[in-house]
């Protein structure tokens, strides 16, 4: 069964903690007219608004930090800017460009096979965890997928917000898909996008109670828990061992006979994973090989141990029980920040459990 792995590239740069912080602007086309309508929110969380006839919009509610900030508006191509809040309020102008997609690629895409495409991709984009099989994507019509035959790759764009449906954990999720390739001789999933949640509205106390009980399995042991643990110099702390795996190949590539490749059974030391950053708000993660990374305190489901995203314990390693990733730093840096995010889209990749989850186990920057 061949091995899949994910280059973790969803964009989020937040704080979380309510506030009484705000973020104010006007959207404008690139020349200068208002653009009315246009859907702003902030990516990965529950905060989303539409500019007014004058194209202006206002998110408040925000504690001074870090942020992404999108804008998707029909036509033209997709926004996403940081911005960095330190005072009550933050105005700001954005600006965005005709999409400039013709007929002629929108007829490259649309072909026969799109059915078995879509299962394709929805299978790698919402996953295959429990979770994913409560999941349905409302609006699949909007995908166009081209199959490159020379590298093997398939891509997906959508020319809206996918619509997702999340039963297990009680999210609408308007996911705006920036890129999506899954490479079917390498099993390299690669996406990215800005998700926005909205809360589903339980028919029963007993329904709400199962979403709170997936919600927090579905956190625990999150890429953005586990980050968030860095960050606070505590992932021991939090159940979390780290080792190295020296000399370890990426996906895809055959091993060095002259590097033979070994696990390091020595404890990774915290300092040599972080630095402070100049930037204020974000820690500097960086590491040589890779980052193996066992979370002791949740264990790895069935469905997990019968997928090709399971990695195995070292041989005579003498390590207990648990969840198991195996992460690649694709940089020579990535900037993290308190709330569990990374900076850089595309700097870290996930082999195992981090990269088995998908957007069926996504919950808002919100949820602690």
């Amino acid at each position: 069964m061949p091995k899949l792995y994910m280059l973790l590239a969803l964009l989020f740069l937040t704080a979380l903690a309510k506030g009484q912080y705000a973020v104010m602007g006007t959207v404008r086309d690139e020349k200068g007219e208002i653009l009315p309508g246009a859907t702003v929110f902030i990516t990965g969380t529950k905060f989303i608004t539409a500019c007014d006839n004058n194209g202006n919009f206002s998110i408040g509610g925000l504690s001074a930090g870090s942020y992404a900030i999108a804008v998707k508006m029909m036509g033209f191509n997709p926004l996403a800017t940081s911005v960095i809040i330190s005072n009550k309020a933050l105005n700001v102008v954005l600006r965005l460009t005709p999409d400039a997609r013709t007929l002629k690629q929108v007829i490259i895409v649309g072909d026969n096979n799109w059915q078995d495409r879509y299962q394709i991709f929805r299978r790698y984009f919402l996953g295959t965890t429990p979770n994913a099989a409560e999941c349905k994507i409302i609006n699949p019509k909007i995908l166009y997928f081209r199959f490159d035959k020379q590298s093997n790759i398939l891509s997906a764009t959508a020319d809206d917000f996918l619509i997702i449906e999340n039963n297990a954990l009680g999210y609408r999720i308007k996911y705006l898909l920036n890129n999506f390739e899954y490479n079917e001789q390498t099993h390299l999933l690669k996406y990215d996008g800005y998700p926005s949640f909205q809360d589903l509205e339980p028919k029963s106390a007993k329904l709400l109670a199962y979403w709170q009980k997936n919600r927090k399995k579905a956190y625990n042991g999150s890429v953005t828990h586990f980050i968030k643990a860095v960050f606070q110099n505590k992932p021991y702390a939090s159940g979390y061992e780290l080792f190295k795996i020296i000399n370890k190949p990426l996906p895809g590539e055959e091993p060095d006979p002259k590097k033979p490749v070994y696990f390091d059974r020595r404890p990774v030391v915290l300092d040599s994973l972080l630095t402070n950053d100049t930037e204020e708000g974000f820690k500097v993660f960086a590491f040589k090989d890779c980052l193996f990374v066992l979370n002791t305190k949740e264990q790895p489901s069935a469905e997990f141990a019968n997928s090709s995203y399971k990695v195995e314990k070292p041989l005579n390693a003498n390590l207990p029980n648990g969840q198991i990733s195996v992460l690649h730093l694709l940089d020579s840096r990535v900037l993290i920040d308190a709330n569990g995010n990374f900076k850089e889209p595309g700097a870290l990749l996930f082999e195992g459990y981090m990269g088995w989850e998908q957007i069926a186990d996504l919950v808002p920057l919100e949820f602690n």
